[in-house]
């Protein structure tokens, strides 16, 4: 028995040893991390979902100890407030952060070069460029008065302890923000600016592997040399806020907006349309506001509303209706014109928008409003005694069909009221209509219409 005892525990002794021996190398790869580079990819301005977008990739790379995190970058710049939040997480990396201008033709401007120099490694695709930082306001206009020294000085100071930090030219640095230089690849990589020019992502990686960078965490050599990729893409959330700072999508709410609003001033009680005008209009006011929307163009658009709206009370032979698309198209292509973004309307959309808008008003709202003045009555006694039909049940209130328009009405006669059954008018209380059912319910007398003289007799 105990030589039994014996053997049994020299088995197990072995098979753990076997199992630990199958087991260390994979644990001893883990631990060290296996060469991974994490991608991102950024193609237009820099905004806050961009900056939560390359902010959550990056962690992503800290997660999973790649050997680096490599930003692909084509931008015309961004928001300052959102760039130095990049900037500072750059700086505070446990992992090599490598930022690659690409592709062919592409540009790190503004933001872009502020975010390219926070890098460990900053590499360009042939073609490209960097630089042009100097801040400017909303609309893209020049920074006036004090403000001005304040924030190209508080610009300038950053770029230059960035510029320290990384080993590059602090004069560079500084004229970038305040003179606006640019420089191609060439001239970039001539200065000390750009580290690598590569011609594709494959070439950058051959040209990575092996270098040592110093991070946060301390110096880290890379390994990128055949290894895996792996692409953050942005998540739902991310790409709807994306979509909100189109600005061909931000004048496209701002009529959806308008649409809406007129709609149910004409329609009232149609709430559907209110609703989303007003949901609209908030959407666009923040789009208008990061995309820095010129003053002159929103004030061209509010004019050309204003001129159609006229057009429809008051017409004047189209001659209004004309002006205002002509507005509409001037102030929509100014809109961005100057945003320090880079961004801009396509001139496809603006023709599209304004034929929809043409359409709108001359078909539809005109539709309304001339129904509205029909009749030879004016004011709140011309509806009286219309007949429509209930769209909804009246308990008491509800929604009712008359005279080509939807009204929110009360129910003041003694018989139910549902949907579908015919109504008349009895008053008329602002945007609210008093009514009873037209047609009588089996053994009840037919509702006379106010002021019918009907079987009166002397």
């Amino acid at each position: 028995m105990a030589a039994h005892a014996a053997y049994r525990a020299r088995a197990l002794t072995g098979m753990a040893a076997l199992i630990c021996l199958s087991v260390a190398p994979t644990c001893a790869q883990k631990s060290a991390g296996a060469p991974l580079v994490v991608v991102a990819r950024v193609d237009g301005p820099i905004v806050a979902p961009t900056r939560d977008y390359v902010g959550r990739a990056l962690s992503r790379a800290e997660d999973l100890r790649a050997s680096c995190f490599l930003l692909e970058l084509n931008t015309p710049g961004g928001d300052l407030q959102s760039t130095r939040r990049l900037i500072e997480r750059f700086l505070n990396s446990r992992t090599p952060v490598v930022v690659y201008v690409s592709p062919r033709g592409a540009r790190a401007a503004s933001a872009g070069a502020m975010i390219g120099l926070a890098a460990h490694i900053l590499a360009m695709a042939p073609g490209t460029n960097i630089g042009a930082a100097h801040p400017v306001g909303e609309g893209g206009q020049d920074i006036a008065g004090d403000m001005k020294n304040k924030v190209v000085n508080d610009a300038a100071a950053l770029m230059r302890s960035i510029a320290g930090m990384r080993g590059k030219s602090a004069r560079w640095a500084e004229d970038v923000v305040r003179t606006s230089i640019s420089n191609s690849e060439t001239e970039a990589r001539a200065l000390g600016i750009a580290d690598i020019i590569a011609v594709d992502r494959a070439d950058l990686l051959r040209q990575l592997d092996g270098r040592t960078v110093a991070t946060a965490g301390g110096a880290v050599t890379l390994k990128t040399l055949h290894a895996p990729v792996e692409f953050e893409d942005l998540t739902w959330v991310e790409r709807l806020f994306m979509i909100l700072f189109d600005p061909n999508v931000a004048l496209i709410l701002g009529l959806i907006a308008a649409y809406g609003i007129i709609t149910e001033v004409t329609n009232p009680g149609a709430i559907f349309p209110g609703v989303v005008g007003g949901i609209s209009l908030l959407l666009t006011l923040y789009s208008f506001s990061v995309l820095s929307a010129s003053g002159a163009g929103i004030a061209l658009l509010l004019l050309a509303l204003l001129l159609l709206v006229i057009d429809l009370y008051a017409p004047t032979h189209g001659v209004l209706t004309a002006g205002g698309l002509a507005a509409f198209v001037t102030g929509a292509l100014l809109l961005f014109s100057n945003s320090p973004l880079g961004v801009g309307v396509s001139l496809t959309v603006v023709v599209t928008l304004a034929l929809a808008t043409a359409v709108f008003f001359g078909f539809v709202l005109a539709a309304v409003v001339r129904t509205h003045r029909r009749g030879p009555a004016s004011g709140p006694e011309q509806i009286v005694g219309a007949r429509g039909e209930a769209r909804t049940d009246l308990n008491p209130t509800g929604m009712v069909f008359v005279d080509g328009t939807h009204w929110s009405a009360v129910n003041v006669g003694p018989t139910p009221i549902r949907r579908g059954d015919a109504v008349v008018v009895d008053a008329r209380d602002g945007l609210k209509l008093k009514v009873r059912r037209a047609d009588p319910l089996p053994g009840e007398p037919a509702v006379q219409p106010p002021g019918d003289p009907a079987d009166a007799s002397a």
